[in-house]
């Protein structure tokens, strides 16, 4: 495992960040997704090198290593990430969020546009009020309606069994989570390097509680801070069309509202299928850049 680094943020939190492939390589922020840490990454242990990439993920707050932020938004874990690239001495950079991930990657391209040089979301999340509960596996479908008929105290206490499971026992949780996935995700999920990487970053995700998952997912399901109109640089789009976390009739209806440059439909794939385009994926933010 590569070094943890941190960096200081106002009222002393401090965001922690790990590289992997080549420090002197293409810069590259990865932003992982819900729940998630600074493990997740490829299962490739290879592909960043071959790449020439020099890529980085970092704690969204409340994870891993970094501080709980009581007050997090989308646009807050933004500035998070700008203070890393800042940390790194990156003036540009490509920048890819996946699932949970993806709102925060289109904030970072809302806030710094000037640095984004490419932007990516492979099965980025979408806004809450685009989706169709029903297009949902069990889990995110109960989640949405607590927060929408409930409120944030319910959906914490809805969450709070499956994160004291992923603390002990993340592979469990993540069968758990996925049970009424569509098949082809659950084979993905078998695959002992997919499996590896999910399982690990899992684990370091609840290291310190379970607090970052609960802020991250009650910020996913609110408004995000900006309109997807004001992202101004143009986004790739990579998206399974049987994925039930994130279903592709609300990915449509956000990516008629932003500037997009490419938009994939990965056929026969859920919410996991796009690791079957890593490589391509990964190679067309990088040579946009």
């Amino acid at each position: 495992m590569p070094e943890t680094r941190t960096v200081e943020r106002p009222g002393g939190r401090v965001v922690a960040y790990a590289s992997w492939g080549d420090p002197g390589g293409r810069p590259l922020l990865l932003v992982h997704g819900t729940p998630g840490s600074r493990l997740s990454r490829s299962p490739d242990p290879e592909l960043y090198a071959r790449l020439d990439a020099h890529a980085v993920t970092f704690d969204r707050p409340g994870y891993g290593q970094s501080s709980v932020h009581p007050e997090r938004t989308i646009l807050s874990v933004a500035d998070d990430a700008l203070a890393v690239a800042d940390a790194l001495g990156w003036d540009g950079f490509a920048v890819l969020g996946v699932s949970g991930g993806g709102p925060h990657a289109l904030a970072l391209g809302m806030r710094a546009p000037e640095r984004v040089r490419a932007l990516g979301l492979a099965v980025g999340g979408v806004p809450s009020d685009f989706i169709d509960p029903d297009d949902l596996i069990e889990i995110n479908r109960e989640g949405l309606r607590r927060v929408r008929e409930e409120g944030r105290e319910s959906l914490e206490a809805f969450l709070a069994e499956p994160a004291a499971k992923a603390a002990s026992d993340p592979g469990g949780m993540l069968d758990a989570a996925m049970a009424d996935a569509p098949p082809v995700d659950l084979e993905m999920l078998a695959r002992p390097d997919v499996r590896t990487t999910i399982v690990e970053s899992l684990r370091e995700a609840f290291v310190n509680g379970p607090q970052g998952w609960f802020d991250d997912a009650y910020a996913l399901t609110m408004p995000w801070g900006f309109e997807l109109g004001d992202v101004s640089p143009s986004v790739h789009m990579w998206y399974g069309e049987a994925d039930r976390n994130v279903p592709i009739k609300a990915v449509q209806k956000m990516a008629s509202q932003l500037r997009v440059e490419s938009f994939e439909i990965l056929p026969g794939v859920g919410h996991m299928g796009w690791l079957l385009h890593e490589e391509r994926v990964l190679r067309t933010l990088l040579d946009a850049d």
